[in-house]
């Protein structure tokens, strides 16, 4: 991915008083906004003003490699489930193909944000784990690029289910399975 650094973040970068980071947005049912910083920012990445809350639920974010040819990549963004918010939300909604966009910014002295934080990475959710032990407990959410069903065929089987997804009362494929010569479509 093809990025351009604002003069600013150029010039914080030299100074060597770097202080990384990362505004997350988790597109649920009801969007959720926050930030890694230890108090919420404001900012305009998206194309309008947006709060980013303070949270220490956000536990890390996976290493990625960049590449320049069509390829499927992954990140895996591990959140705390101390707030069972996060837990909750990817049992009960349908959270799979959910946008999620991490955008990574520097912070000046005054603790503001410098200029145009840039895209780390934009996503989809492709699947979730919950990892459970006494004490803690840890959601990690598989996020991968639109590539990801870049290859995948699209369209209709044919089986019972989706027929019925279609023709609620059709019966024509109820039988389909035990069929076990191929069917020969059409005149030779």
């Amino acid at each position: 991915m093809t990025r351009s650094l604002t003069t600013a973040i150029k010039n914080q970068l030299a100074t060597n008083d770097i202080r990384p980071i990362h505004l997350v947005t988790i597109g649920f049912s009801t969007p959720v906004n926050f930030t890694d910083c230890s108090f919420p920012l404001t900012s305009s990445v998206s194309g309008s003003s947006v709060t980013y809350s303070a949270s220490d639920h956000l536990l890390g974010i996976s290493d990625f490699n960049e590449q320049t040819d069509v390829s499927k990549s992954s990140i895996t963004l591990s959140l705390s489930g101390a707030d069972q918010t996060f837990i909750s939300t990817v049992l009960n909604e349908n959270v799979i193909n959910d946008v999620v966009t991490i955008f990574r910014g520097l912070l000046a002295d005054d603790n503001t944000i410098i200029a145009n934080p840039f895209l780390l990475y934009k996503g989809n959710i492709e699947n979730f784990e919950i990892s459970e032990q006494k004490t803690t407990s840890t959601l990690s959410l598989s996020i991968v690029s639109h590539w990801a069903d870049f290859n995948k065929k699209n369209g209709r089987k044919t089986n019972n289910t989706s027929q019925q997804r279609f023709f609620s009362t059709d019966v024509g494929m109820d039988f389909s399975s035990e069929t076990v010569q191929d069917i020969k479509w059409g005149r030779k």
